[in-house]
């Protein structure tokens, strides 16, 4: 059934022949389904003329908004006329935003890197150079209700439940109060059961699809504690956190680890799709000729985008806008908390954070609310996650005067609720 809208004609046609042709498995569910005509800065237009300012970053992808006149400006420069598929081939700009990318991480393990075109993707290939490099390995550690992906290896290490017999799980922080020697028992009693079996680690920066927990600082210096004490490559997944989203450039920095591998995705590339592992250079080149080789992976328009991406945040300083404005972005929040009693808890930090509302059903009409807006203005979510934290992630351009106005759309929304 189509998702429809009252006075939304041009919308509702297309919803209708989106399901009609279109497997509902394509997207995640979002109250809205906005149609959009046109995208510029951090506002969505819809084909009805809603005017919407974006708290999505399309899935935190769109870290500089949209049509971001500079980021355009030298993506079409560094293109020119460079092949769409560069398989089996070199371009300058791939070496250029392979040798760009090692040195943004300014330590020693960031020594080689393997492109890929979806973030599960990169995954799967951060945990087969671990299982490479250490092929009489085969205990696979996780933390508990991460996203990876949902294929392969990826899905494996998803949520809490694995079908491969392989994976073990260790604990999250998720507001329970466990002091540091509680997650360091789970830890020894992994070591002491399977010792020198285990062949990697893996975990988020903080758990996003969950509904938005972030981890005290020496959670994640723990974990690389453990891993280097017992020679476990350390993979941190910062697909959703890397370029600027957690306050820092990426959320290692964030943390205060310097992990074995770290796999990029979404915002690396500003809307094109790209991902890449970065790390020890003996773990990448466990991999073999051909055993890391797709068609789309770091084709010449992915390296473009990513090479205009980071001369903007250079040139812009991004990142010191972040750390200016995250926050205001964060007393918006505790306001919408404080004034209204279904939002239980807001968690998160730089410009990535969870309303956790009462019910899914509450969750749910506020997206709604949202998008309607005033009829003619609105704020754009996504379904929320873990059925009721909605979250909230803004380009990372958007400025105090668009957060403020943003904070009166939603309490005028809100109020219908």
């Amino acid at each position: 059934m189509s998702i429809l809208h009252p006075d939304e004609n041009k919308g509702n046609y297309y919803r209708e022949l989106w399901t009609k042709y279109v497997g509902r498995g394509q997207q995640t569910y979002t109250p809205s389904q906005i149609v959009v005509d046109k995208a510029q800065g951090v506002y969505l237009w819809t084909i009805d003329g809603r005017k919407l300012t974006d708290f999505t970053s399309g899935v935190l992808v769109s870290n500089l908004g949209y049509a971001h006149p500079k980021f355009e400006t030298k993506f079409k420069e560094y293109y020119k006329q460079l092949p769409r598929n560069t398989y089996n081939m070199i371009t300058p700009v791939q070496v250029e935003a392979s040798k760009r990318l090692i040195e943004s991480f300014g330590y020693s393990k960031a020594q080689k890197i393997l492109w890929a075109a979806s973030g599960s993707e990169g995954i799967q290939k951060a945990m087969w150079s671990a299982l490479h490099r250490y092929p009489k390995r085969h205990i696979i550690v996780a933390t508990r209700h991460g996203f990876h992906g949902k294929k392969g290896l990826a899905a494996d290490v998803t949520g809490d439940t694995s079908p491969n017999p392989n994976v073990r799980w260790i604990s999250f922080p998720m507001g329970e109060g466990y002091e540091q020697d509680f997650y360091e028992k789970e830890l020894n009693q992994l070591w002491d059961t399977h010792k020198e079996k285990i062949a990697l680690l893996i975990t988020e920066p903080y758990l996003g699809a969950k509904g938005s927990y972030h981890p005290p600082k020496w959670y994640h210096q723990l974990l690389q504690h453990w891993c280097n004490e017992h020679d476990i490559p350390f993979i941190f997944d910062e697909v959703q956190s890397c370029f600027g989203r957690t306050g820092n450039m990426y959320a290692f920095q964030t943390y205060g680890v310097e992990p074995d591998l770290v796999v990029l995705g979404k915002g690396m590339a500003s809307g094109e799709p790209a991902s890449a592992v970065v790390g020890r250079e003996d773990l990448i080149e466990s991999l073999d000729y051909g055993e890391a080789s797709d068609t789309f992976s770091g084709g010449s328009s992915a390296c473009c985008a990513v090479c205009a991406t980071m001369d903007v945040f250079e040139e812009d300083k991004i990142v010191e806008h972040v750390k200016k404005t995250q926050g205001k972005l964060q007393d918006i929040l505790m306001k919408l908390k404080q004034e209204f009693p279904f939002i239980i808890d807001v968690r998160g930090e730089g410009f990535v954070y969870g309303v956790d509302c009462i019910t899914a059903e509450i969750a749910n009409k506020c997206v709604l609310e949202a998008y309607y807006g005033t009829g003619k203005e609105g704020i754009h979510f996504l379904g929320p996650l873990a059925k009721k934290v909605i979250r909230v992630s803004p380009p990372l351009i958007i400025n105090e005067e668009e957060l403020d106005h943003a904070y009166q759309l939603l309490v005028s929304a809100w109020k219908r609720i």
